[in-house]
């Protein structure tokens, strides 16, 4: 199994601010951690 630990500057650190909203996915609420197959959908 693969993982990767995604980092953004979040502003809030609870999905409000949608600063680390990327394609569907919040990297502080929905992460940081992240598997292969999700990355790739994130691709």
């Amino acid at each position: 199994n693969i993982y990767a630990s995604l980092e953004r500057y979040m502003k809030c650190g609870i999905g409000k601010c949608g600063h680390c909203y990327v394609k569907g996915k919040y990297v502080c609420t929905d992460g940081p951690n992240f598997s292969y197959t999700e990355m790739k959908e994130l691709g």
